[in-house]
């Protein structure tokens, strides 16, 4: 007979709330507190945020511009120390702050612009941005960001990926579950999984790595990984 105390295993997968049963539709139309959620939904995104303003230093030159592909709040372009122009390009209105002083945030479709800065940059940021853009336009994109950029300037990349193999897919997915409900409910993780279904196609590593090598880059090195999840540097 079983224990009384023994728990039955769905029982471990009740929600941790149970007002949390339920998860409005993900969309970064109407999220709240974005920064928060990315905080809490990418392993170590301090670290990486960290990492990307220490690698900054080598590259921003005063006569450039920054550019941000896919700022969203324009956190980490603003923490970026530069005394030159600052750029930040998202299509989402509820996201994008309004311009000041130090960064202009431009509101736009990066498939339709036909440049991203008035002037040459010396450093071009996309975190986690093209894996939400149709892979038709991933080339061209970045193939931009080549000729947008000086000589000795750098691009850094920041994507999911998918795993080549699927042994280590299901390993990396099921890792990155378990990271996931430290903060939210399966119920809150599995719909937003659906949600994105649409929204967000990774390639696998070595798919990004040929984007960069066709746009121009010759060599680049990953300097920061993740579970499925990964952070690349190439210069010009």
């Amino acid at each position: 007979m079983r224990d009384a105390e023994e728990q039955s295993p769905y029982q471990l997968w009740k929600p941790l709330e149970e007002n949390s049963t339920t998860s409005t539709e993900f969309s970064f139309d109407t999220i709240d507190d974005f920064d928060d959620h990315i905080e809490q939904s990418i392993p170590n995104y301090h670290l990486l945020s960290d990492a990307i303003r220490d690698l900054s230093t080598f590259f921003v030159r005063p006569d450039t511009a920054v550019v941000d592909i896919g700022c969203s709040t324009g956190k980490l372009l603003r923490s970026i120390s530069h005394s030159g122009e600052k750029v930040g390009i998202d299509i989402s209105a509820h996201l994008l702050p309004e311009s000041d002083d130090q960064t202009e945030f431009i509101l736009d479709d990066l498939t339709q612009m036909n440049r991203y800065c008035r002037k040459s940059a010396s450093l071009f940021l996309s975190v986690f941005t093209l894996q939400f853009i149709a892979s038709e336009h991933r080339r061209s994109i970045v193939a931009k960001i080549y000729d947008e950029l000086v000589m000795g300037g750098a691009f850094i990349w920041a994507e999911k990926v998918q795993e080549p193999k699927g042994r280590y897919e299901l390993i990396m997915n099921n890792a990155y579950y378990d990271f996931k409900r430290k903060k939210f409910t399966p119920v809150q993780i599995m719909n937003k999984e659906r949600d994105l279904r649409c929204l967000m196609k990774p390639n696998e590593s070595f798919e990004n790595q040929e984007i960069a090598f066709d746009a121009g880059f010759t060599e680049g090195i990953c300097f920061w990984k993740f579970f499925n999840f990964e952070a690349w540097l190439y210069i010009k």
